[in-house]
């Protein structure tokens, strides 16, 4: 739904923060925490409240034990009717394209409700928005009625125009299609329509009438959701490989680039880090633009620094990458544009190993206080969050870390070594970061922080204190966000009670994002009733009701992670089309 960035439209956006394609750690977080932040995570080592057997956030409801997680009938005879009764009923946009995504979600048919009709009737609406997300809704869904669908949007053909009541399909409808596709197929175990999703879209790219931005873009970065894990599915996906490499070297001028561009984060997501000799040829020449005299466009370089940082092995594991690994390093000593400098210092994090290691603390002690050290520290976090999974924490990183956190006194700064702090994981700083939660409520993005942190710390002590933050923190739409979160990564039984206490009280688009955006991320069933008995209350505004529908969605969800983490996971957020992100409405803002 529309609105300017940062504002947090219904249900749709996934945070307060403004989202704008700039040079700031904030921004790179918000796209990449999915996956570190998995609720209910620390409850299976340490369960609270008294239970043996909670684990919050369990999404596999055919699982017959009770985990507070929703059964298949909560699914299908509740939240199901309860979003497409609601869908029928109100024509306001933010409550459609609520509903929509929230069906996607779930991804089930209920009485009297077969998800792909009740999607497809709104491919119509004299509303672009609606439109468009109904047919990502499609893709979100994933299920298999729906490929024909998408194939007719995204090709323009007699069937997609029909279906859209429009003489050509838009363009920027054929994008959402296109994305829906990606997903569709990374979903789908069948080759068939993983080959007729592949085959649309490098038709498309193939195209030279197709020159809208957008639709482009589009078509690239659903070609990277393609990833097969085996046999003739595995050729398939060296095929996209091959071709999006001819696409990314073609020279066809600036505006091109901006397209290219996706080329090596497509790439990326599709072979996934190894020492194949397809591996090593795609290593090889995004390390060489990246290291070339005679630049590329910035968006080019920034990709590439991205790509290597998912590609490459650490050197111990494959010494042909060393010299990748030095191509980052110089480039972020020396490179002319800082986000691609900042990705690349990202990367050798990622990458990891021993000279990288030594090479990122030498950086950080170097490094620019104000500008540089949050970058670099977000790197040293996630080279020793490999350390501490494997339950060895890196007490050299840990504690730099933590003697600055406690001995800088730039709240921005702070911020960025909080999550640092957290990702490295040594549970030692736990009571620090506890007790400078107490001492910086006050600062409301520094104290969401440092909740983040000690969510990642697993820090069960800060239970109480999180708890009440969140019980004050009714006009702090981030820190009550963060709060939550953290104690449903922490299994907090009853986060989910006051978050529905906040949306019945509450009418600040922003709190009530926030808070639905938490409800829907902890999962809990025992929200339904109330949220169903919420969506049908005619006294709460539109704008709260669609807020409810996304909470549904969320906590009906079928995935894990969120739809569009494969799709935000290290992506260049500078190289953006409206489509893809604008704070609002781009497929990588979605909840």
């Amino acid at each position: 739904m529309p609105g300017p960035a940062g504002s947090v439209p219904a249900g749709v956006t996934g945070s307060p923060l403004d989202l704008s394609p700039e040079a700031t750690w904030e921004t790179w977080w918000e796209f990449n925490k999915e996956p570190f932040l998995q609720v209910g995570t620390a409850v299976q080592q340490a369960p609270i409240t008294g239970s043996d057997d909670f684990y919050l956030g369990f999404r596999r409801p055919e699982v017959a034990v009770d985990v507070l997680a929703p059964t298949v009938p909560d699914l299908t005879d509740r939240i199901v009717p309860t979003l497409a009764g609601l869908l029928a009923k109100e024509r306001n946009r933010d409550i459609a394209t609520a509903c929509l995504v929230a069906l996607g979600k779930v991804g089930r048919d209920g009485p009297g409700v077969e998800l792909e009709k009740a999607l497809a009737a709104h491919i119509d609406r004299d509303d672009q928005v609606v439109r468009e997300t109904a047919v990502l809704a499609l893709g979100i869904a994933g299920r298999a009625k729906a490929l024909p669908i998408l194939l007719s949007l995204v090709t323009d053909d007699a069937t997609g125009r029909k279906l859209s009541d429009q003489k050509v399909v838009a363009d920027r409808t054929r994008a959402f299609a296109a994305y829906g596709l990606g997903l569709m197929a990374r979903r789908s175990d069948d080759l068939a329509c993983k080959k007729q999703v592949h085959d649309a879209l490098w038709a498309l790219l193939q195209d030279k009438n197709v020159r809208d931005r957008d639709l482009r873009i589009a078509a690239v970065g659903a070609l990277g959701l393609l990833r097969c894990e085996q046999g003739a599915q595995k050729r398939l996906q060296w095929q996209a490989v091959e071709e999006l490499l001819s696409l990314f070297q073609v020279e066809d001028g600036p505006t091109a680039e901006v397209v290219q561009a996706h080329a090596p984060i497509a790439i990326m997501r599709l072979l996934g880090r190894g020492s194949s000799p397809l591996h090593q040829r795609c290593k090889a020449l995004f390390a060489a633009t990246l290291g070339a005299k005679e630049r590329r466009s910035n968006e080019i370089l920034q990709s590439a620094a991205v790509a290597l940082g998912g590609l490459c092995l650490p050197e111990g594991e494959c010494a042909e990458d060393a010299p990748h690994a030095a191509v980052l390093q110089q480039y972020y000593e020396r490179g002319h544009n800082r986000l691609a400098r900042y990705f690349a210092v990202i990367s050798l994090g990622r990458v990891g190993g021993d000279a990288n290691r030594t090479f990122l603390l030498q950086a950080y002690e170097r490094s620019n206080k104000s500008t540089e050290r949050p970058w670099v520290a977000l790197a040293l976090g996630l080279l020793a969050e490999r350390a501490a999974k494997a339950g060895a924490a890196d007490t050299v990183i840990s504690n730099r870390l933590l003697d600055d956190l406690e001995g800088i006194h730039n709240a921005t700064v702070q911020g960025a070594l909080a999550v640092a702090v957290g990702l490295a994981g040594h549970r030692s700083a736990g009571p620090t970061v506890l007790r400078m939660l107490r001492e910086s409520e006050g600062n409301e993005r520094l104290a969401g922080h440092l909740c983040i942190s000690l969510a990642l710390l697993g820090e069960q002590t800060s239970v109480p204190l999180l708890s009440e933050i969140l019980d004050r923190s009714s006009r702090r739409p981030f820190l009550l966000q963060q709060a939550a979160v953290a104690l449903g990564h922490l299994g907090d039984r009853d986060a989910t009670l006051r978050l529905l206490r906040i949306v019945k009280s509450n009418d600040s688009a922003a709190v009530l994002a926030a808070a639905a955006g938490a409800i829907g991320q902890i999962g809990d069933r025992r929200s339904i009733e109330p949220l169903v008995t919420m969506a049908g209350d005619e006294e709460l505004t539109k704008l709260a009701r669609a807020f409810v529908a996304a909470a549904l969605g969320g906590v009906g969800d079928k995935e894990e992670l969120r739809w569009n983490v494969p799709l935000t996971i290290d992506c260049n957020f500078a190289a953006a089309v409206d489509t893809l992100t604008n704070g609002s409405t781009g497929v990588l803002d979605i909840l």
